[in-house]
C-alpha cells in the first residue's frame, strides 16, 4: 500500500516536470519568435534608413548639379535657360534658387517683369535665412512691390537681415530711422548705430552719412576728428562728396587737431 502510495507521488510528480519542461519550450519558442520578429523590424527599420540616406543623398547632389548649372548660366546671361533651371529647383523648394528667381522676376532677367511673383520668392528664401532675400523681401515691403506697404513688416526682414551681416539692410536702417518713415519717429541714435555697422563693413555711403552725423553734431556734440576719420574711409573709398566734404572740413580752426 506504501508502495502504490510512492510509486503515484513519482507519476504526479513526473507529470509536473513533464508539463514544465512543455511550459519552458513553448515560453522559449515565443521567446525566441518574438527576438527573430524584433530582430527583422529592426533590420527592415536599418535597410529602409539606409534607402532613405540614399534617397536624399540622391536628391542632395542632384539639386547641387542644377544649381552649379543654374547659376553658370545666370553669370553667363543666359537667364531665360537658367530662370528654367532656378524654376524647377525652386518648386522644390532650394531656397538660393527662390531668391535668384525671384531677383531675376524682380527686375526681368530671362522673364516678364513681376513684382508679385518676385515677392512670393523672396518671402519663402527669406524665411529660410537666405540674407540678401531678407533685404529684398524688406525693400519689397517698405516700396509696396507685390504688396502692400507696411514699414513695420520691413523694419523686422531688415534686421533680420542686418544682425546676420547684410550691409544693405544696415544702410536702409539708418536711413528710416534718420527720416522716419510712416509710423516710425525718427531716431538718430538707432540711425548712427545702424550706419556705424554699415561703414564697419566698408559701405561708403554709410561711412560719408556717419561722417555727416559726426560733423554737424546731430543728436550729439561736434565731433570734427570722427568725422574726417569716416569721411576719408568714404573717399578712399571712391565716394565723390565725401572728397568734397574732408575739403570743407579742413577749414575748420580745430582740424589741425585731428593730424
Amino acid at each position: 500500500m506504501a508502495l502504490k502510495k510512492i510509486d503515484n507521488k513519482i507519476k504526479v510528480l513526473n507529470s509536473v516536470i513533464l508539463y514544465r519542461d512543455h511550459v519552458f519550450t513553448a515560453a522559449m519558442l515565443l521567446f525566441l519568435t518574438c527576438l527573430f520578429v524584433v530582430q527583422s523590424v529592426s533590420a527592415r527599420s536599418v535597410v529602409q534608413k539606409y534607402n532613405f540616406a540614399k534617397e536624399a543623398g540622391f536628391i542632395y547632389q542632384q539639386q547641387r548639379t542644377y544649381f552649379a548649372k543654374a547659376k553658370t548660366a545666370y553669370n553667363s546671361k543666359e537667364y531665360a535657360y537658367a530662370a528654367r533651371l532656378f524654376t524647377v529647383l525652386s518648386e522644390k523648394g532650394h531656397s538660393k534658387s527662390q531668391y535668384l528667381l525671384g531677383s531675376q522676376f524682380d527686375i526681368g532677367l530671362g522673364v516678364d517683369i513681376s513684382k508679385e511673383k518676385a515677392f512670393t520668392l523672396y518671402q519663402k528664401a527669406a524665411v529660410a535665412n537666405v540674407r540678401a532675400a531678407q533685404h529684398n523681401l524688406a525693400v519689397s515691403y517698405a516700396n509696396g512691390q507685390g504688396t502692400k506697404v507696411d514699414v513695420v513688416k520691413a523694419i523686422y526682414w531688415w534686421k533680420k537681415a542686418a544682425k546676420r551681416g547684410n550691409t544693405d539692410a544696415q544702410y536702409n536702417l539708418g536711413i528710416i530711422y534718420a527720416s522716419g518713415h510712416g509710423s516710425v519717429e525718427p531716431d538718430l541714435k538707432k540711425a548712427l548705430k545702424w550706419w556705424r555697422m554699415a561703414a564697419i563693413n566698408g559701405d561708403a555711403v554709410a561711412q560719408f552719412n556717419l561722417g555727416a552725423l559726426y560733423a554737424n553734431g546731430i543728436g550729439m556734440s561736434s565731433r570734427t576728428c570722427e568725422a574726417s576719420r569716416w569721411w576719408k574711409k568714404s573717399a578712399e573709398n571712391g565716394f565723390v562728396q565725401a572728397k568734397l566734404a574732408l575739403a570743407l572740413l579742413e577749414t575748420k580752426n580745430d582740424y589741425h587737431i585731428c593730424d
